[in-house]
């Protein structure tokens, strides 16, 4: 058999390549002869990168540039493999996982850094760009990007407003100075999971504005600032344009022919997932915990899409399993045949959770064995 293996990471435990290598190792155990493909896969958030760079042969360059609080910190932007495409994640300049918990508040969060982090790439000779917006800590509307490219909000005294959202609100107009480097740029491809507008009940404040510090009386102010950044550059709120703080619009206002796409599509079209779907006798995936979200756009619901289309059966073997879920395993548009659950509950101890990993893979291996050679 031809087994192709396409694992997502599970969070707070072994990364995507380490559970397709677990899986992988687990499955020849109990099946030697079969044929194995692996593709460790990514929702287009945080992590996407390095999945890209290790499926293309791609490289990793470094670079100083603003954190989420405006100081400079050490990161990294991707060349792909074909030395022309550039990935570039924003939870790598202003995650929310790299501003500790006493001073979260989105209000003052900048985007700048994915700006300088775009210019670098440009500057080494990308022409083409990747960017992932998950995992953000700000909620400026992509003001601070903006800025980095040369598109700068200015008070009534002509000078730069601060960064960050309540910034925008002194705002009276924008000066436009785009970078000349910007003209080299073809394309540029935007991961985003979600389809919130920019402000309102469902925005970007109101909804995630939450798990990034904001209170109540917080969002009312953050919507403000949205509202006026709108008016300011002249755009309108689009379908995702709430995605990662509103940095969907600031990436509209310079590169407006930008394509806006669920961040597993476009991680399965360069990861040249369809190519090896068509070998494919079986497709396994996994994920941490496989819950009603596993419906709601994540990473091994766009693997099965693709299997189900092409008519190759698809097993799942999660870290946990939300019972209640199972009964969904059959949506619209794809099917899970088998779910199996490497553990009953939350473990914290990570070589426990690979332990399980590798015997319910040997477990679901050991089934088909028993169905192909009884």
């Amino acid at each position: 058999m031809h087994i192709l293996i396409a694992p997502d990471s599970h969070k707070g435990g072994p990364d995507a390549a380490l559970v397709a290598e677990i899986i992988a190792d687990a499955w020849h155990s109990i099946r030697p002869a079969d044929d194995i493909v692996c593709i460790p896969i990514a929702d287009g958030g945080e992590g996407t990168a390095d999945i890209l760079a290790r499926a293309t042969g791609g490289n990793t360059f470094p670079l100083k540039a603003p954190g989420p609080l405006g100081t400079a910190i050490e990161t990294d932007w991707v060349l792909l493999g074909d030395g022309k495409t550039a990935v570039i994640e924003l939870a790598r300049t202003s995650g929310l996982a790299m501003v500790p918990v006493h001073l979260r508040n989105p209000g003052l969060m900048t985007t700048r850094g994915m700006g300088v982090a775009i210019l670098a790439a440009i500057e080494h000779g990308a022409t083409d760009l990747i960017l992932s917006v998950g995992g953000s800590s700000s909620n400026d509307g992509g003001a601070g990007l903006a800025a980095a490219l040369g598109y700068r909000l200015i008070d009534d005294t002509g000078n730069p407003v601060p960064d960050g959202a309540l910034g925008i609100q002194s705002a009276v107009n924008i000066e436009i100075t785009p970078h000349p480097l910007l003209r080299s740029v073809r394309s540029v491809r935007v991961a985003v999971d979600v389809q919130n507008p920019l402000t309102g009940p469902n925005g970007a404040a109101a909804i995630y504005g939450p798990q990034k510090g904001a209170t109540a009386s917080d969002i009312v102010v953050l919507d403000r600032c949205m509202e006026h950044w709108l008016g300011i550059t002249g755009l309108t709120s689009f379908p995702g344009a709430g995605a990662a703080g509103g940095t969907p619009v600031g990436i509209r206002l310079i590169f407006p022919d930008a394509t806006f796409e669920p961040g597993i599509s476009l991680v399965l079209d360069a990861c040249g997932f369809d190519d090896a779907l068509k070998h494919a006798d079986l497709v396994i995936t996994s994920e941490g915990c496989f819950d009603r979200q596993t419906h709601m756009g994540k990473a091994i619901s766009g693997v099965a899409a693709r299997a189900d289309v092409a008519g190759v059966p698809v097993i799942v073997i999660a870290g946990m399993v939300d019972v209640p879920s199972l009964a969904q395993s059959a949506k619209p548009g794809y099917t899970f045949q088998h779910v199996e659950a490497s553990s009953s509950g939350p473990i914290a101890d990570v070589a426990q959770r690979i332990a399980n990993l590798h015997a319910a893979t040997a477990r679901v291996a050991a089934q088909i064995e028993a169905i192909l050679h009884p």
